[in-house]
């Protein structure tokens, strides 16, 4: 993959892996548009652009990472205290629910990676997944605005609407805080869970992603090239997620819709 698609496709991670616009699906159609295969050539370009998205969500809720950490390893190896930590530590409780969050998406990319990873090379499926995405986010204009806790059910239903962003075009961002908000959760803290709780699950796909590339290696040639797509990922990935944090204060959340049903009808139109 030349040195400009590999640039113009980590900006396109970078750019829509926190809005609600579905990375992956942009990320299909513009390997389509450019005639690049970044996926099925270069497992190394999926690692770099994800750990970049990964260490741009660091950079941003470091203080809460560290702070939820803190409470939760040195309570974790304690398990007799573990029902009496849950109920009295809201901290404790939330990080809990984090984990709980992530496991529908974990054991379902798990077990159907092979599945899903077909949907990769369908530009026009894309584009009607698109169109969902786009359907929920309109919804969240009619939302009401409370602050309703979040609790197991609540994370369930998160966990769920995250597992939904395992098809490409399908907003993990878009459908975890759609849910969230849904539910009547401050746009806040279904912010602050949704990104903090992907971070396991993006260093799950990392390893998984290392070990293939381990089977396959990695040239000389491609390491400035691969660097470049880091640096380009992170960067462009931490400026979008603190955009979509000042949209979602304000109340905007749902104007990606529109971005999402012009991009979905241009794709089913072209492909």
């Amino acid at each position: 993959m030349s040195l400009i698609n590999t640039t113009i496709l980590a900006v396109i991670q970078g750019l829509t892996e926190f809005l609600p616009v579905s990375s992956s699906g942009h990320l299909v159609l513009g390997e389509a548009l450019l005639g690049a295969d970044a996926f099925g050539e270069s497992i190394a370009f999926e690692l770099v652009v994800h750990l970049g998205t990964f260490l741009a969500v660091v950079a941003i809720f470091w203080h809460d990472i560290i702070h939820l950490g803190s409470i939760f390893f040195p309570r974790i190896i304690k398990p007799v205290s573990w029902g009496q930590e849950y109920r009295s530590n809201s901290e404790f409780k939330l990080t809990v629910l984090m984990i709980i969050a992530m496991l529908p998406a974990g054991i379902i990319g798990l077990t159907l990676r092979e599945n899903i990873s077909d949907l990769f090379s369908q530009p026009f499926m894309v584009s009607i997944a698109l169109l969902v995405t786009g359907s929920m986010l309109i919804s969240t204009k009619y939302y009401k605005k409370t602050d309703k806790p979040i609790g197991l059910i609540q994370a369930i239903l998160i966990g769920f609407a995250q597992a939904l962003a395992l098809v490409p075009g399908i907003s993990r961002s878009g459908s975890t805080i759609t849910m969230a908000l849904a539910l009547g959760i401050k746009q806040k803290e279904a912010a602050r869970f949704s990104f903090i709780m992907v971070l396991p699950l993006i260093v799950a796909a990392t390893a998984l992603e290392f070990m293939d590339l381990m089977q396959v290696g990695i040239s000389q040639e491609e390491i400035l090239t691969l660097l470049i797509a880091l640096i380009v990922s992170f960067a462009v990935g931490f400026f979008s997620l603190k955009w979509l944090l000042k949209l979602l204060s304000q109340g905007h959340f749902h104007y990606f819709a529109w971005y999402c049903f012009s991009i979905a009808i241009a794709g089913l139109f072209y492909f």
